[in-house]
């Protein structure tokens, strides 16, 4: 790959100079497209400023807070153990939540890398969808949630803390044991490889939420995952899918020729590069009935000009610099190019997105099992 990006990025800087804005393919077939921005005029109360962004975090700590405090004003009984009331909110949640892992593992930079990088997309998505839901939740009183992947648990502590009532459940094959990782009584998490048989029962879940797990799914994992769901969802019970298109939209050159060693990457591994067009017919074949299927797009950078999606496409921009950064050692590793090589390329990659208007794509799958 480094021969390969060097002559593409030399060939990109020589052409700069005469030609305007326009999607440049390297022998693949172009996927230039305009974002669909309509969503943005509906969510006039959604700020992603570095202030907003600053505010939710300070929303969340007071809303969990508070519930701390509502369960029990002195002291919170988990276990058999007693522990004490949480201390005054750290400087990130993403140290909320190492700090609790320390007692299970030590973290390494690149796990705290990771988590801010996925504290940063949650609320990136959370501020564009207005909510971390699109289910309908009249009544909450005795429901269950499982969120799928729950990584660095925050979806899931957010809902624990929204959703007083209900029980909620994260999934994922790195997490510690659940009494280190929560002092909230209605939200556990479990260790379990999400491929393996889960500990739940059929029809005693109400929603199952999954976001960005396509990296971690193979080609033939989808359907029996699908079928996991299926079996633990009541009858009415929703499953709410999110995922990313593995590709960002109109990308130049350098994105253009990192993206197909991704796709033969992918292919190595036994995923499935084009999995957003075939997702929909596994859920129907599982017997999913589809009630709503959303696209959002964000842009990468901040070459809109309505000043929202300017703030949207700084951070979403941040997020994809983070994300290829974090993956660094084991890319350059896998595709034996050098370091500076891979910098550079990454550099290219972050003013093509501002040169070329590139977004990201989310396909949100909302679907029911019948009644």
């Amino acid at each position: 790959m480094g021969n390969q990006t060097s002559r593409t990025i030399e060939r990109k800087r020589e052409s700069r100079r005469s030609r305007r804005r326009s999607t440049v393919t390297l022998g693949a077939q172009s996927h230039t497209s305009q974002g669909n921005y309509n969503w943005i005029e509906e969510n006039t109360a959604t700020s992603l400023s570095a202030n907003g962004i600053n505010a939710a975090l300070a929303a969340a700590a007071r809303q969990h807070a508070s519930l701390q405090q509502q369960q029990q004003p002195n002291q919170l009984q988990l276990d058999s153990q007693v522990v004490t009331p949480p201390q005054p909110r750290r400087k990130s949640i993403t140290e909320f939540f190492m700090k609790r892992k320390l007692s299970f593992t030590k973290p390494t930079e690149e796990d705290y890398r990771e988590y801010d990088r996925l504290q940063r997309q949650h609320y990136l998505l959370k501020s564009a969808r207005k909510g971390n839901s699109w289910v309908p939740m009249e009544n909450s009183k005795d429901k269950t949630f499982v969120d799928i992947g729950t990584g660095n648990g925050i979806w899931a502590l957010e809902m624990a803390s929204q959703y007083s009532q209900a029980q909620v459940i994260g999934l994922d094959i790195r997490l510690p044991p659940e009494q280190t990782m929560t002092t909230l009584k209605n939200l556990r998490f479990i260790r379990i490889d999400i491929h393996d048989s889960w500990p739940l029962s059929d029809n005693t879940v109400d929603l199952v939420f999954q976001r960005n797990m396509s990296q971690h799914i193979k080609r033939t994992q989808w359907k029996p995952l699908m079928e996991k769901i299926f079996r633990v969802l009541k009858p009415g019970g929703y499953l709410e899918l999110m995922e990313l298109d593995p590709f960002c939209h109109n990308p130049g050159p350098v994105q253009k020729t990192f993206e197909e060693f991704a796709k033969t990457y992918w292919e190595e591994l036994e995923m499935d590069f084009g999995f957003i067009e075939t997702i929909k017919e596994q859920l129907e074949q599982v017997g999913f009935e589809i009630e709503e299927e959303k696209q959002l797009d964000i842009p990468i950078g901040e070459w809109p000009e309505e000043s929202e999606l300017k703030q949207f496409g700084f951070i979403n921009k941040e997020t994809k610099k983070a994300y290829l950064r974090n993956r660094k050692l084991e890319l350059i590793n896998k595709w034996r190019i050098p370091a500076e090589d891979y910098d550079l390329a990454i550099q290219e990659i972050m003013e093509e997105f501002e040169e070329y208007h590139g977004f990201s794509r989310y396909t949100c799958w909302i679907v029911k099992k019948p009644l």
